[in-house]
């Protein structure tokens, strides 16, 4: 996120599910219309409402109307219900995320609040607006607090997270295990540098290595494609990159202009291969199939999250890691 300012108001997590409820049920482009549905004042919606557009829940849509932009929110769900969906956009949205990763890493809170706020480029004096996420994310179960300690609740604890076997694609927590997971492997700075559609897809690679081997493998492989369009863009070669076409071809144009060594070059050719086995249901010199295993998938994340932690490190800091 870049230097600005996070638009979020402190309110308590039953009003952010009644105006979240009005904008699902009562569409309309006039804040104090929501009001009146959701049974606050005018001045609560202009806090509200901002707040939800912040946390990606609500959107405007045609003749500015407002939609909620999630999954399962009717009239009359229950209080319950509410605290899920909020739970669920709270745990992707990225400054609420760079926190608890903070936390994952064994953090105090005040160090992983400083951290956040570098990483996402806010000024100090947006301290207090995560210093709120967090209390809501006591609110929510998201995390703990014994004493001065803040703290992830048991099934986010890194020990949890890396428990492969407990991520199922329905969890409520499994996207938010995934996400740990990747981003303790990646480091805090290579995380950051990703997109959010980039995490997304790394995050669906590890939810899906078991049960769809070709799309985790897909996924893989499209967000180390999109991590090389990045550096290139960086280095100056937007113009070239556009010409390559996959990760591999990225990947030797990288080599040949000296912005990454022969063996990063090798990793991304590995994952390539793997991808290359899933774009085509007949090997074109055996004209059979690949078996695709989760095995395989889980190899081909495992050495993207490698790759992309280890160009970052030698593009941004010039050491060599592996």
């Amino acid at each position: 996120m870049a230097a600005s300012m996070l638009r979020l108001s402190e309110v308590p997590i039953g009003t952010l599910g009644a105006f979240m409820e009005a904008c699902a049920v009562h569409r309309s482009d006039d804040v104090q219309e929501l009001a009146k549905f959701a049974g606050f004042s005018h001045s609560t919606a202009r806090k509200v409402v901002p707040t939800l557009e912040t946390l990606g829940i609500v959107t405007r849509g045609a003749n500015d109307c407002y939609l909620v932009a999630v999954d399962g929110v009717s009239r009359g769900i229950s209080q319950d219900a509410k605290d899920q969906i909020i739970r669920r956009a709270l745990l992707v949205f990225r400054p609420f995320e760079v926190l608890i990763e903070g936390l994952a890493l064994g953090e105090r809170e005040s160090d992983a609040i400083r951290k956040a706020l570098l990483l996402l480029g806010l000024p100090d004096s947006e301290t207090s607006k995560l210093r709120m996420l967090l209390r809501w994310g006591g609110d929510l179960g998201i995390v703990e607090s014994a004493g001065d300690e803040t703290k992830l609740v048991t099934e986010l604890s890194p020990t949890s997270a890396d428990g492969l076997g407990a991520l199922t694609a329905t969890d409520v927590e499994s996207e938010a295990k995934a996400r740990l997971f990747n981003a303790r492997r990646l480091d805090r700075d290579a995380n950051n540098y990703l997109d959010e559609v980039d995490r997304s897809l790394l995050a669906d690679a590890l939810l899906k290595y078991e049960s769809d081997a070709r799309n985790s493998i897909d996924a893989s492989g499209q967000a180390i494609e999109d991590f090389l369009r990045h550096v290139a863009d960086d280095r100056g070669l937007g113009e070239e990159a556009k010409k390559a076409s996959g990760a591999g071809q990225l990947a030797n144009l990288l080599y040949s202009k000296g912005v990454i060594h022969n063996h990063h070059q090798k990793m991304i050719d590995a994952v390539a291969t793997i991808r290359n086995a899933t774009a085509h249901r007949k090997d074109k010199n055996t004209l059979t199939p690949w078996e695709l295993t989760p095995f395989g998938a889980f190899s081909a994340l495992v050495m993207t999250l490698t790759a992309i932690r280890a160009i970052h490190l030698y593009t941004q800091k010039g050491r060599q890691t592996i």
